[in-house]
């Protein structure tokens, strides 16, 4: 089993990477980090983020965190923006996406075996400082 960081550390975590992301999302139209590193950062955010606002497991952590990036791809495939009123069409855009993408998918992946490496990783720390 693996020991979950403090809070303070995954809340830290959020906050740095919903900065870049932000930038990203700013200052960056095309290229291969708007299109696949956003993808991998967002899933470690999204971990950070249910880990800070929780009390679960690293496992069910990681687990839930992919779920929930694969049910979002997913729905790219009905274009789900386009159910949604006009008002809100482009933050629909910008949470769910507007194409689908086996890639991103991938880099979904990615994102969580980086996280459970470092999880992993870090484990033998906390239990022997």
């Amino acid at each position: 089993m693996i020991l979950r960081s403090k809070r303070l550390l995954y809340i830290i975590g959020f906050v740095i990477l919903l900065g870049i992301e932000t930038a990203i999302a700013t200052y960056l139209k095309t290229g291969f980090i708007r299109a696949n590193l956003g993808d991998f950062l967002v899933v470690i955010l999204l971990y950070c983020l249910l880990m800070a606002c929780s009390n679960i497991s690293v496992k069910t952590g990681l687990f839930v965190t992919l779920a929930i990036s694969f049910l979002i791809e997913l729905l790219q495939l009905v274009n789900l923006p386009q159910y949604v009123p006009e008002e809100y069409k482009n933050v629909a855009t910008l949470v769910f996406g507007s194409h689908f993408s086996w890639l991103d998918l991938l880099m979904y992946v990615l994102g969580i075996v980086l996280v459970w490496g470092i999880e992993n990783f870090k484990a033998p720390l906390i239990t022997n400082p």
